[in-house]
């Protein structure tokens, strides 16, 4: 039986260049190391500003994101270009996914002004009319052919409440097809119970390598009585230095055990790689492919 196990970025890579000449330094690493799911490297904007300069009720100003009126879902959305041209570029060697900003993390990373109709950072509208708007977002991008999804949500391991979330991830969730992910870096201590229900949802995908004790918070009975799968993070997004394929190879192995490996999705840094040097970015990635091949006989 062929292993089924896939490699995969959770996003951003250190940028080179500006405009498509970014795009294409971030794509030709990561095809260069073997990666057979990858991004468009997210090097145009950061996570929030990327979505909020173009919905309305957002506004942007020196890099900083606002809510200033009630939001609204957008009529057209930059992402597509960037993956369409990741895409060319790929010329099938690798398949592509949109990295979608959740609904959580736009608002908490944002300044609610007194202009918006919202009344706190508890108001259920808020998190529901962002949900509409990605929903339209991702719908957009999926019209381009894109049926790879990853939602992330880094503020659920900082405290943002998951019960403000979990509608407004089902929302968007439930209005997209093809596979859809969440990732949320971290921590996921008193998270994961909560995560794991998320309807809609076919993979969580989890910081292990500087979070071990996420293998204390996962459980692997409540994947499967969720049907949800794992992404296994399994290289540093913060050390400088490239972990060993022996390394990398005994948290996937850890992982395995403890999850079985029907119920691995893929490999993946733990988070974004924006904030290492490229080449050290581009050696992680080489021996994260490196570490999954070597162990082929034993995740069959």
């Amino acid at each position: 039986m062929a292993m089924k196990v896939r490699t995969t970025v959770i996003g951003s890579y250190p940028v080179v260049g500006d405009g498509f000449d970014a795009i294409r330094a971030a794509v030709q690493d990561q095809l260069d190391a073997g990666i057979d799911l990858i991004s468009d490297g997210q090097t145009r904007k950061d996570m929030v500003a990327y979505f909020a300069d173009h919905i309305p009720g957002f506004e942007v100003n020196d890099g900083r994101s606002y809510i200033v009126g009630k939001i609204m879902p957008p009529e057209e959305a930059p992402l597509p270009v960037d993956l369409a041209f990741a895409r060319r570029l790929s010329d099938g060697r690798a398949d592509v996914k949109a990295i979608i900003t959740g609904p959580v993390t736009m608002a908490f990373f944002s300044e609610l002004k007194p202009s918006a109709p919202y009344k706190s950072y508890r108001d259920q509208a808020l998190y529901q009319d962002i949900s509409n708007a990605l929903v339209a977002e991702c719908q957009l991008i999926q019209k381009e052919g894109f049926m790879n999804f990853q939602i992330d949500e880094p503020s659920f391991s900082i405290g943002a409440p998951m019960d403000l979330g979990r509608k407004a991830l089902e929302n968007i969730f439930n209005g997209i097809r093809g596979t859809k992910a969440l990732h949320v870096c971290g921590s996921l201590r008193g998270v994961f119970q909560s995560m794991v229900q998320i309807d809609g949802m076919d993979v969580i995908s989890i910081a292990f390598k500087d979070s071990l004790s996420n293998f204390d918070n996962v459980e692997r009975k409540a994947l499967e009585d969720h049907g949800k799968k794992l992404g296994i993070g399994c290289v540093s997004s913060t050390d400088g230095n490239v972990e060993s394929k022996e390394a990398i190879s005994s948290i996937i192995r850890k992982a395995a055990g403890a999850y079985g490996v029907e119920n691995i999705s893929s490999i993946h840094p733990d988070c974004g790689l924006r904030s290492l040097e490229r080449e050290t970015a581009k050696g992680k990635l080489r021996n994260m492919v490196m570490a999954l091949k070597g162990m082929a006989k034993e995740l069959e």
